[in-house]
């Protein structure tokens, strides 16, 4: 059995140095700064990626606009078919066309540690890699495919905003896309699933030429973010909910585990100690009205949000029950593209710490049923 299993990794790893090795042959390998792209010579942000494992690697990585997520998520929570193939493979191949194809812009780059045929494609642990992207976008999403020495079908990612002016640094998290697990019996296992919150780090950096001046910083915009519990049928409760900007989330996730200030939260159901950490500048929290401070099934509370943020983190405790005492319900919301009174409407998906197991993991509920859902409106 260990021989076998040790067969398919060997395989998935020729599978990603073939394909990685057509990347390079293709002429992504031989610019000078490494890097290909669907627009000419990008500029006005440096997107620095580090890898944090402490063995494993990532493959090539992609950084595109956070609105083209529609083309890597397929919004069941999977992925589409052309992150998959990069996810699996570490061919961005397809991701880069079905952008291209949508009008889209993307870059792409590699590491510097060799495959197993030799090539320089591979992000080592501990090491960092330095992306040129044109700076007109509001939120950039990074992805890329961890490489399969340990897993088959695990990737890094993150969405974070683009800064008028300095720098801003957001956590890589890790994802098992649930591939190999699954059978002819069970579709089901094909769902995305949350690994760990701090594989590697983004670091995003205004550069000189695309400067914007003091007058040009992005206003504050005002939205309202609507929250609906649809746990009617378990009845289920959700505790006051906490809206901040997604660039935040270093103070919910610490690594792999939720904060102590986060903990706190989906424990007692209080926000204060979250609210305090972040600041009441970037943090706001709603309850519901019938059973206040609890939202009840059906019911939505609406909560004002006052931010500069291209991406909203909503985050509330499912009241406790004998069989859940320590679920939380969570989302990040993209609202880069809203205009004036446009909406945008998100799942929230359902979460254990694993506090009263004693495991201290954060594992997704597989939950058939809706747990809940937000809808974002630009004011």
């Amino acid at each position: 059995m260990q021989n076998a299993k040790l067969r398919k990794r060997l395989f998935a790893m020729l599978a990603v140095a073939a394909l990685t090795a057509l990347f390079v042959l293709a002429g992504c390998g031989d610019d000078d700064d490494g890097e290909e792209t669907m627009m000419p010579e990008p500029m006005g942000y440096k997107v620095t990626v580090t890898n944090n494992l402490s063995e494993e690697l990532f493959a090539p990585i992609v950084v595109t606009h956070a609105s083209n997520d529609n083309l890597l998520f397929d919004g069941d929570n999977y992925v589409t078919m052309a992150a998959q193939t990069q996810i699996l493979t570490g061919s961005p191949d397809d991701v880069s066309a079905a952008i291209e194809a949508d009008g889209g812009y993307a870059v792409i780059d590699k590491g510097t540690e060799p495959d197993p045929h030799g090539n320089m494609v591979l992000l080592g642990p501990d090491q960092s890699i330095e992306i040129m992207f044109d700076g007109d976008a509001t939120a950039l999403r990074i992805l890329a495919m961890v490489a399969p020495t340990m897993y088959d079908d695990h990737y890094v990612s993150a969405v974070a905003d683009v800064p008028m002016n300095g720098s801003v640094t957001v956590p890589l998290s890790r994802f098992d896309i649930g591939y190999d697990e699954m059978t002819m019996d069970n579709m089901r296992l094909m769902d995305i699933r949350l690994v760990a919150e701090n594989a590697g780090t983004v670091t995003i950096e205004r550069l000189g030429d695309a400067m914007a001046d003091d007058g040009d910083m992005m206003d504050a915009v005002t939205y309202t973010v609507e929250v609906t519990n649809d746990l009617s049928e378990s009845g289920e409760l959700f505790a006051p909910i906490v809206v901040t900007r997604a660039n935040d989330e270093h103070y919910l996730f610490d690594g792999t585990y939720v904060t102590d200030e986060a903990k706190d939260q989906i424990l007692t159901g209080s926000p204060a100690m979250v609210i305090d950490v972040i600041g009441e500048d970037n943090a706001v929290f709603g309850t519901g009205s019938l059973m206040p401070p609890l939202l009840t099934p059906g019911e939505p509370a609406s909560i004002m949000f006052d931010t500069d943020a291209t991406a909203l983190r909503i985050i509330a405790m499912v009241a406790p029950t004998p069989d859940y005492p320590d679920n939380y319900v969570s989302a990040v919301v993209n609202v880069a593209d809203l205009m004036s009174d446009e909406s945008v409407t998100a799942p929230l998906t359902r979460f254990d710490i694993g506090d009263d197991e004693m495991t201290m993991d954060i594992t997704r509920i597989d939950d058939d049923m809706t747990v809940g859902t937000v809808m974002i409106t630009r004011q």
